[in-house]
């Protein structure tokens, strides 16, 4: 007898779970524990990634953890919210006709954008410093825009490691006048 093969769907909503368990939890559990940080500190910076977004660097400087391992996890929690969220778009735009009509609309409308057309996938880049848009919103702009290909991945995360950097020198600047 012959097994069913697993619809697209399931395996679609498998590579997001897969993506988030092990870009969003174990390498950087893996990257904060070889630097001797401890436990709550790398999930609580895991928390504060994914609420405060490339801010919570600050958070992480100040649990402790070093700048090296620090920005590795950015780079792993970025990497995967960018898969993650592509990986969402499409499995919720391939299950509902009415979201895929207007995504079609939106399409549309944000082709006529003089701003995207002019600069294209790079005019993403400053909007991951907006607050309730950031690394999210990009993805999703960049989905919309079909920009999926590793030149979007890796504009998307030149921009998202970019302003974690930001985060970072001014965290440890700060750090300084204060330490």
């Amino acid at each position: 007898m012959e097994e069913p093969a697993l619809n697209p769907a399931w395996m679609l909503l498998l590579h997001i779970v897969i993506s988030l368990i092990i870009g969003t939890l174990a390498i950087p559990l893996v990257i904060g524990i070889s630097y001797d940080c401890t436990v709550p500190a790398i999930l609580g910076l895991i928390g504060s990634v994914l609420i405060l977004q490339p801010v919570a660097v600050a958070i992480g400087i100040a649990l402790g953890i070093p700048p090296h391992p620090l920005m590795a996890i950015m780079l792993s929690v970025g990497i995967s919210v960018i898969f993650i969220f592509f990986g969402v778009c499409d499995l919720f735009a391939e299950k509902s006709a009415w979201l895929r009509d207007h995504l079609e609309k939106v399409n549309a409308i944000a082709k006529r954008s003089a701003l995207f057309e002019k600069n294209g996938i790079i005019a993403i880049i400053p909007f991951i410093w907006v607050p309730g848009i950031g690394l999210y919103g990009c993805v999703l702009l960049a989905w919309l825009f079909g920009w999926k290909g590793i030149r979007g991945i890796g504009i998307i995360l030149t921009g998202w490691m970019l302003a974690c950097l930001l985060v970072l020198l001014v965290s440890l600047g700060v750090a300084g006048i204060i330490g």
